[in-house]
């Protein structure tokens, strides 16, 4: 396992305003929060951060603002999933130059290539690049899933550093982490999998949770994988568990999240369209259910 990977890795939202530009000024308040609170890493521009909702130098200024921020204080991961392999290429290699850690990428997603072409797509990107690429599958999400022996040629490459995945089956992670190489880093990529993902021996979470509740996903991480205290660790989860039970059910998590970030005394900001902001009865859905006040 690389020990530059693991921990938790808060897949931060991205302050827009209302005008749809970004606000730098607010994510660099969240993210110091964030590095505050105890993170290990940032993942920008992640599924979280809205990505699609951004053209391609749209998102090369975001990272140009935001990675040199942060870079030195904690570990930083680039979102770069695109459907087009080339333009994929393109984003991993402007975070690169900026100075970030790893790029996460999907498979691409709209035309669901068949598994030698996922296993090939990956390997050109990372040929290259030459530089670390999250192995990324969340079929919930792109309609496209790994299948274990194409994560078996994936992480043959130098390059294939971590693994983000967020199928919500514990028994196929738990075979990519019997699987995995020494060099590569595995994390749980489902919210409301995170403390099974620990015990099953995931080094990270990449998180949706942390936005606002940092020190709790922290604290369970190191409860379980740093000190190996289960009880302690099944504490904390039982406590933060119905937030993250509504992150990986409600429909609007990313509208969610921002919302409970502002409630927690920054600024989630305004969503960029096709999403809109929630209605009234959504928001007292979110803070009944997730119960922000009982985490931290």
């Amino acid at each position: 396992m690389n020990d530059k990977f693991k921990g938790i890795y808060t897949v931060a939202v991205t302050p827009f305003k209302e005008n749809g530009e970004f606000d730098i000024e607010q994510s660099r308040k969240n993210l110091d929060w964030l590095i505050e609170s105890g993170v290990h890493g940032i993942v920008v521009l992640g599924a979280t951060g809205e990505y699609q909702s951004i053209s391609d130098e749209e998102h090369m200024n975001y990272v140009s603002e935001i990675v040199p921020y942060i870079r030195d204080r904690v570990g930083v991961i680039v979102g770069a999933s695109r459907e087009r392999p080339e333009d994929v290429v393109k984003l991993v290699r402007h975070a690169k130059a900026c100075g970030a850690n790893a790029a996460m990428v999907l498979p691409p997603f709209y035309c669901h290539p068949a598994q030698d072409e996922i296993i090939k797509f990956y390997n050109y990107v990372m040929d290259e690049t030459e530089f670390p690429v999250v192995v990324y599958n969340n079929p919930g999400s792109a309609g496209v899933e790994l299948e274990q022996e194409t994560y078996q040629e994936i992480m043959k490459h130098e390059f294939a550093l971590i693994v983000k995945e967020s199928s919500g089956d514990i028994h196929k992670l738990t075979q990519v982490i019997n699987d995995a190489p020494e060099r590569t880093s595995v994390f749980c990529g489902c919210d409301n999998l995170a403390f099974e993902s620990f015990a099953a021996g995931a080094c990270g979470w990449i998180c949706m949770l942390a936005n606002f509740a940092p020190r709790d996903c922290v604290e369970l991480y190191n409860a379980v994988c740093e000190e190996g205290d289960l009880k302690r660790g099944r504490e904390i989860y039982k406590r933060i568990l119905p937030a993250l039970d509504v992150l990986e059910s409600f429909p609007k998590p990313v509208q969610a999240l921002k919302h409970l970030v502002t409630y927690k005394g920054l600024n989630g900001g305004y969503v960029r369209k096709p999403r809109y902001e929630l209605s009234d009865d959504e928001i007292k859905y979110v803070e009944d259910a997730m119960e922000p006040d009982k985490i931290k």
